[in-house]
This record gives C-alpha cells, structure tokens and sequence, in this order.
C-alpha cells in the first residue's frame, strides 16, 4: 500500500502538475537521442527523451498539444518540479531509512505484473468473468487438515472425506453428513450451506470444482488450503452484474437516546405504512429521507456492486424480486432503511470489467496457478538445470532440526561441499551454500514430519526465489515503462517528503504567520450574503396554522404536569396543605424545564372582589417563588368563570418541544431543518427570495413555511472560520518564495534548439 499521506497528497495536490508525470532520470541518456538534452541542472543531462515522455503523459489532452505556449508552459512546471527533487537528493532524503523502505515496498507491488504470464493470466481473467455471469448455490463438507501437513495426515483426511463421499453416494443425505461430520463450524447452523455466490468470493479450488459441476453433483474431496471438501451443487442462476437499489433512510444510532431511536422506528413505520396505502415514493423520499445526497435523486444510490453496504442493508436487497418491490423496514448502523429495487443490468462487458478483474485475479488463489507457469516459463528462458548428485549431497548434509526450524550450517562443512553447484541458470551457478544461508534465515517449524518432503519444498521455494531475482534484476531494460514508473514513484516520494517539510507543515504550524498572513489578506476571505433560515414541512393545514400560531407568539401550550387546577373554597384565599404538595409538583417541572412558564388563570364571578382573587393569585405564585420558580416565569390572568377556581396553563418557547410533540402524535407531523444558506443554497430556492419574512406554499402535498430570520450581508470570516483557506494560500505563497531560492541555488541551463525542434505538430524523435 502507498503511504496514506503521499496517496492524499497525490489525490489533492492537482500539480498532476507536480507529479506532472513526476518521471525524472536525472543523469540518465535517452537510448533514442543519447545526445539530445533538453537542459541541465547544476551540470546534470536531462534527456529530451524523458521531457517528451512526461510531456506526452500529461498534456496528451491538451488541443494546443506541442504548440510553443504548450511546451513552455510544461518546461516552468517540468524544471521547478525537477529543483524539488534535486533539493530533496541534497538534503539528504533518499537515504533515508523510511523513504528507501516505502520505495522498495513500492518496487515490489510496482513489479508483481511483470512477473507472471500474460496470456495465461489472461485466460484465468477470462473464465472469471464468465463465471460472474452465474451464481452457484452450493453445501459443503470440510475435513480439515494443515497446507503443510505431512504426507500421514494429509492422507488421514483424504481417506474420511473418501468414506463420507461413499455414505453420501449410499443413500444418506448430504446434510446431515455435513452437520455430523463436517469440521466446518458453520456446519451446526447452516448444514453446510454456503449460499449463492459468483466467481472471486471463494477460493479458487473450491470455485472451479462447483462451477464444473452440475446441479445435483457431489464432487470431491477437493484440496484447499483449508483441507478437504466435498462440494454438493444445489442450483446455479443467472446473476446481475449491476443491481441497483433506491431508499429512504432515517438516521438513528445506538448512541442516540432510547426515546430518539422510538422515534426514529415509529416514523420509518409510518412511511412503510403509507407507501404500502399508495404514498408516492418520490414524495416520501424528498420529504422525509434523512440521506440529503439522495434525497432530491429520488433516493437512489451507486450501483450495489460498486459500494461496501452493510450486511443487514444486502438482505434487504435480495429479498426484492422485481423492479419497484420495497423491504420491510431494514435497521444498520446508520439508521432504518426502506429499499426499494431500482434496477437490474447484466454483467458488464469484458473490456469494461478487464483492470477491476485483472486485480482481483492477482489477489486471488488462482494467481498462484499463474505464478507456477511463469517459474516454469522462467525455467525454460534461463536455461534451468539441477544437478541432482549436488543436490541429493546438499540434503544430505541437513539433519532433522530442520524440521523443528533449529538447523544451523556445521561449522565443519568444506568448503569444497559449500561450492558444489546444485543449479545453474544461463547467467549463474547456484551453490549448496546459497542453498543452506536460505534454509538458516527462512527456516520455521514445520507441521511435515517427512525431511525430504520437507527439502524439497525448500528447495523449490528456493529456485523460484532465484528464479524471480534473476528477473527483476532486467526489468528496467526489458520494460521501458516499467523503467518510467518506478523513476516517477522515486521522485514523487521525494517530492512529497520535501514539500512537506519545506512547505506544508511549515504553513500549517506556524499559527502567528497564517494569523499575520490572514489579516494583510482579509478580503480574500469574505463570506457572501447569507440567509438564516428554518423551513417547517408540515403534514396537514392545520399544522401549518398552528405552526404559524407558535411563530408568531414565540410559544405554545404543553401539559408537562397533571396538576391542572388549584381550587379554593368559597370566599377564600387559604391554600390547604394538599395544594402546596400539588404547587410543589408544579415547582419541579418549573424548576427542571427552563423553558418553560406557568399562567395562573383565576376565575371568579360577581359575588367576589378584586382582592380576592389577587390574593388567590399571589398565593400560588409565592408558594412556587418559595420553591425556587423565577418570578418572571409566572404570569397572571383574571377571567370570569367559577368560583374558586384557578387554571394552571403550561407553555414552552423550546419550538423542538413543539415539534416533538406533534410527531409523538404523528410520526410525519414535522419535518424541521434549519442553517446559514448562500442565495444558491437556499431551500425551495424557487419559492422563497433572499429576504427577510415567512414563505408559505404547498408542495408534494405537504404544506411548507420557510422563515427566513435574518439577512447576514457581507462580511470578512474570522481566522477560525477561514483558517483551512488560509493555510492552502499561506502554503502556495511560501511555496512560491521556496521555488524562487532554488532557482538561486540551483543552475538550470536549458538547449533552447533542442526546445526549438519540439514547437511543430511532428511529435515523432
């Protein structure tokens, strides 16, 4: 794997540009013009072969291609690119411990296509894509045993799964072999059924065996690395390769509250209960949908083969059989999902699939079968020969603490028996002592009780070692692009390792430099005119008019307690103890939502005074006063009514209680969003203005209000709200100061005939 930073680094850095192909062979002579160079830095040749192909690499798009403007513009980017790289080789950063290892890691993965057989490969490619065109169910039975078990062993499993085969051809049925014998421990559960699956998910012994097979087989035993199997093939159907799949989704986590994840299965079974009665799913989905990247697409997401879903999301897809078919509401991770089928495309074409294959090919087991044709290719080109009188000597010479991983070269061993050549290749002779120095450094315990079985392994793991080094040592020569990358990977890294010192995190540490940098530059860093908005989606006209009630007074009623009424006897203001027990309640829910406020509503009629009922009114707000209510929180109202009685009204300025209690009542009551909108961001853009006032319309059958609160004009962001801006400016300019010093430092010499020759449509050297 590429370093994470470096592959960040490349995917954002847009000087494609800096590694403007980044391919640089300093010193290196072009084998098709070994005397054109196109310049020299501080006395170094740079071919104009090597400018050319960067140049073509990277501008092959472009519609001024090789015109003079187009090949001067790349020469500014090609030398200050080339001034990095040979700063980085002066400080010191190729030698490096962590640069050599990232690049050797590089070199190795950068190697692997070279070393196996095309054409063969191609084949396995091949059949892989054919077979994705299929699932096959099947069962199996395993029979365990180690990759490097000895012969006894391995003979020992062979042997039990030939003997539950002969059960199985007797009559006894395939499972309860498999939940009886099997040493698969999924086998208890699923009697050895794997399920459907396609080419590239199974290993590739096991996938070519049921894929061969017929529905009905039973075939084995089959060698894998895990041991033995016998393979019942059930059935085999016509697989999809693109299944795509809408849905609208609520969000809801097991962090969240256990009253919030109610809410959130009570609303999902809401919209599952409207659209099973005819609701529309496109009106559904922009309503409610909590996932706003799909939403507005009707909830449509990437193809099911391109994207890692959740395992509870890919039941519910394959419980669709037909396009427009929806799931029973499905829970991950993310929250609740209603999916619905959007739909089906066969495999795509071979050449479309070819690089996704080719990777997943090289990954696979089936690689290991490319891997052998090409030692054996290998073989056959170097002209491989063993000598086998020095080989049998060599093994000779190993005693039994081989197999325990203990074995060490005798310290007596000639050196005449050390220089007998076991192998000899066109190029080099293999000696007994290149030979005992592998066995010394790789050796491990082994599972094989059998020393010779057990040599000849080493001995064959040993060849293709040699065999492959032999190879990699003329790559560069026999692969002119394998030459190309692994030069431009070299000094990407580089280029990489040095900008980050001398240019990254020197702009992003320095905080007093990028707080300077940002106050000399304040109105590079303005935010546009913004809306504040909040948009209530209601259910019915008569949610909307509450919910404008509520907008408008800034509050609403709620009922937070049972104690709804204080009464006292006729012609009295005395509160009984029972009553101040009741005001106690009223106290704490006071006391608990801050948001809330208490009107007293006392009622009286003719027969009673004024003072009266002021009096029953003080009383109470005293007694709440008394247990720690603000003053300001309580308010009176005098109407008349009964004697005696006194209404307590609760209301709440907290809109959500609002909105939470009217979705406790329905699940799809509200919708509710708010933020800071620019004028080409705003909600409903087509039915509200950027000014300040309630919009109110009709949409989807939903009724909407949007209040735009407030017009935020102009203004310059603060540091902290600006600060990622500023450091990717403050980086380019201190990049720019950078780039001018080496220019200073460094002598660039460019052939301007050699740059000459190339302003003409001819591209050809």
């Amino acid at each position: 794997m590429l370093n994470s930073k470096f592959s960040q680094f490349i995917t954002l850095a847009s000087l494609a540009s800096l590694l403007i192909g980044c391919a640089t062979n300093f010193g290196q002579k072009s084998k098709l013009h070994k005397t054109e160079n196109i310049l020299s830095l501080d006395g170094e040749a740079v071919t104009k072969e090597n400018f050319v192909y960067l140049y073509d690499k990277n501008y092959s798009n472009d519609s001024a291609f090789y015109s003079k403007e187009s090949v001067d513009d790349y020469l500014d980017l090609f030398i200050n690119f080339k001034l990095k790289v040979a700063e980085a080789i002066t400080l010191g950063y190729d030698s490096l411990p962590a640069f050599q290892n990232e690049y050797k890691m590089y070199i190795h993965q950068l190697e692997e296509p070279y070393l196996t057989e095309s054409v063969f490969n191609d084949s396995l490619v091949k059949e892989a894509y054919n077979r994705q065109k299929v699932e096959v169910r099947a069962s199996h039975i395993l029979i365990t045993t180690k990759k490097d078990a000895s012969p006894e062993d391995t003979l020992k499993a062979y042997t039990t799964a030939v003997a539950l085969l002969e059960e199985i051809k007797a009559g006894k049925d395939f499972e309860e072999v498999a939940f009886a014998s099997s040493q698969d421990p999924s086998a208890k559960q699923n009697k050895g059924d794997l399920g459907y699956f396609t080419s590239l998910q199974m290993v590739y012994p096991f996938e070519d065996a049921a894929f061969k097979a017929k529905i009905g087989d039973v075939v084995g035993p089959i060698r894998t690395d895990f041991g033995y199997h016998l393979i019942y093939v059930k059935d085999k159907r016509e697989r999809y390769g693109t299944l795509q799949v809408q849905h609208i989704m609520i969000k809801s986590t097991k962090k969240d509250k256990a009253e919030n994840q109610e809410i959130a299965q009570r609303k999902i079974n809401a919209i599952y209960d409207s659209l099973q009665h005819g609701g529309d799913w496109t009106t559904m989905c922009s309503n409610f949908s909590d996932d706003k990247r799909s939403s507005s697409k009707e909830g449509i997401l990437p193809p099911v083969s391109e994207v890692r879903f959740p395992k509870e999301f890919m039941e519910g897809v394959y419980s669709l059989d037909s396009i427009g078919s929806i799931s029973n509401p499905v829970r991950t991770d993310f929250g609740w999902h209603i999916i619905r089928l959007y739909q089906k495309k066969p495999v795509m074409e071979y050449e479309i699939l070819y690089p996704t294959l080719v990777k997943k090919v090289k990954k696979d087991s089936r690689s290991s079968t490319s891997r052998q044709h090409f030692i054996q290719k290998l073989k056959t080109d170097n002209e491989y020969t063993i000598n086998e009188e020095n080989k049998t000597l060599a093994f000779s010479l190993i005693d039994s603490t081989r197999l325990i991983g203990e074995w060490k070269i005798p310290e007596d061993l000639s050196v005449k028996n050390k220089k007998k050549v076991i192998f000899t290749l066109a190029t080099r002779k293999v000696t007994a002592n290149d030979f005992f120095e592998y066995i010394s450094t790789t050796q491990k315990t082994s599972k094989n009780k059998d020393l010779n079985n057990l040599l000849n392994s080493d001995f064959d793991s040993f060849s293709d070692i040699i065999l492959l080094d032999e190879e990699k040592k003329n790559l560069a020569d026999k692969y002119p692009e394998y030459k190309h990358l692994a030069q431009e990977y070299k000094d990407g890294l580089l280029l990489f390792r040095v900008m980050e010192d001398c240019v990254w995190n020197k702009a992003s540490s320095d905080i007093t430099a990028l707080k300077t940098y940002h106050n000399l530059h304040r109105k590079d860093y303005m935010w546009d005119t913004r809306a504040n908005v909040e948009v209530y989606n209601t259910g019915s006209k008569d949610l909307e008019n509450e919910t404008l009630l509520m907008l408008d007074s800034g509050y609403f009623r709620v009922f937070p307690t049972e104690v709804s009424t204080i009464n006292y006897k006729r012609n009295s203001s005395y509160l009984y103890k029972s009553r101040i027990k009741d005001l106690q309640k009223v106290a704490d829910v006071l006391n608990t939502e801050i948001n809330l406020f208490i009107v007293i509503n006392v009622e009286y009629d003719k027969k009673e005074g004024s003072i009266l009922r002021k009096k029953r009114f003080n009383n109470i707000k005293n007694q709440l006063v008394k247990k720690g209510v603000n003053v300001n929180r309580i308010k009176a109202h005098f109407e008349k009514g009964v004697n005696g009685v006194v209404d307590l009204k609760y209301f709440t300025t907290e809109f959500t209680k609002f909105i939470t209690t009217k979705n406790s009542e329905n699940n799809l009551a509200i919708q509710y969003t708010d933020g800071i909108f620019t004028e080409n961001s705003l909600p409903h853009e087509e039915n509200i203005e950027m000014k300040v006032g309630r919009y109110i319309f009709e949409e989807n059958n939903r009724f909407i209000i949007v209040n735009v609160k407030e017009i935020l004009p102009k203004a310059p962001k603060t540091f902290s709200e600006s600060k990622g801006n500023v450091i990717a400016d403050y980086q380019e300019h201190l990049e720019k100061e950078w780039v001018k010093s080496l220019h200073t430092k460094h002598q660039v010499v460019v052939d301007s005939t050699v740059l000459q020759s190339l302003y003409i449509q001819d591209k050809t050297l």
